[in-house]
């Protein structure tokens, strides 16, 4: 069992957009960021953050829980989230790890997030069907992420302090 629910992930990059100036985040890139965090994690840690499903939906990657949550925001930007997310309770790896997704694709729009989670050969790509909402599973998400280099920043070991600085 994981030790978070995908809506404490959720609450975490909803305060983290909100602390930043300028930036914002709605429930689209959301959710890109949960699928993003729970596939990096799989490949870097070895487990995974949250049990909820990511599910293979027309505009990419999405889990029902945080979608629905955040649901009446529309496309619009989310003011708050829906519940404070204690990042103490994260260990260090874990808070690097979703600073990092941060840091390496919350500078992408909704649409450019969507984009790359349509590309060819990502776990979305391999089980998307129109209209079945088909579930992504953690062993394509770790078998995946495992062979990616995109997130370079956790070779960097930016401090979740200095977040502000790169994002």
């Amino acid at each position: 069992m994981a030790k978070y629910s995908a809506l404490d992930i959720a609450n975490f990059y909803v305060e983290l957009a909100n602390s930043i100036p300028n930036d914002s985040i709605d429930n689209l890139k959301l959710n890109k960021l949960c699928y993003y965090a729970q596939g990096w994690n799989l490949a870097k840690n070895g487990y995974p953050l949250f049990d909820e499903t990511i599910e293979a939906w027309r505009y990419g990657p999405l889990v029902p829980s945080v979608y629905r949550a955040f649901k009446a925001c529309g496309n619009q930007p989310i003011a708050e989230a829906i519940a404070h997310f204690d990042e103490a309770r994260l260990s260090q790896e874990e808070l690097l790890l979703l600073t990092d997704v941060y840091i390496t694709y919350g500078k992408y729009s909704s649409r450019g997030l969507m984009d790359k989670t349509h590309e060819p050969g990502t776990p979305w790509s391999k089980v998307f069907v129109d209209m079945q909402n088909n579930p992504i599973s953690q062993d394509s998400l770790r078998d995946y992420f495992s062979q990616s280099n995109e997130l370079e920043s956790m070779e960097l070991h930016i401090s979740p302090e200095n977040v502000l600085n790169y994002a």
